[in-house]
């Protein structure tokens, strides 16, 4: 009897961590970064080329004013860019305005406050092993690094976090 009682109790148990997994309360996981050309790390990248980001869902309409290119740092001038998104609304295309200067370092900003079409922040995870990392308060010069204006008044995701970044260099 005391076998069946504590059978009993684990199945419970299990019944009961299982529905808690997968409530409908959870957090949204959002979109997620599927793929950013060029990579992280990048040499040898094309001064005239574009900058793509792909995502695993549609994205709101907007995004793109949360992502900037930047020259020498995340704290560097921005390069004004055209962009354009696909029919789907699920890749970013951007174009730099003029040829980037050659032998530099640019870092691609994709701010904290990007949000697929549900709202939900997106995940930046996969982004390490694409050769981003998160962007901090430090890389661009604390207290938001004078970036509000560019990248519109909620650029900081909804845990606080800046964003991902991924620098390459150009040929």
């Amino acid at each position: 009897m005391r076998n069946r009682a504590l059978n009993f109790f684990l199945v419970a148990s299990a019944v009961a961590l299982v529905a808690a997994c997968s409530s409908s309360t959870a957090p949204a996981a959002g979109a997620a970064v599927t793929s950013v050309a060029p990579l992280g790390g990048a040499t040898g990248v094309s001064t005239s080329g574009s900058i793509t980001m792909m995502f695993s869902d549609t994205m709101m309409a907007g995004m793109e004013a949360y992502t900037s290119l930047h020259r020498d740092s995340l704290r560097g001038p921005v390069v004004a860019m055209t962009a354009h998104w696909s029919s789907d609304h699920r890749t970013l295309t951007m174009t730099p305005n003029a040829s980037l200067a050659p032998g530099t370092i640019y870092y691609i900003h994709m701010g904290g406050g990007m949000k697929d079409i549900s709202g939900t922040t997106i995940n930046y995870g996969a982004c390490p092993g694409m050769g981003g990392q998160s962007a901090t308060s430090t890389m661009m010069g604390g207290m938001m690094g004078g970036m509000s204006g560019e990248m519109g008044g909620d650029w900081t995701g909804t845990d606080g976090n800046y964003g991902m970044v991924f620098s390459f260099t150009t040929a």
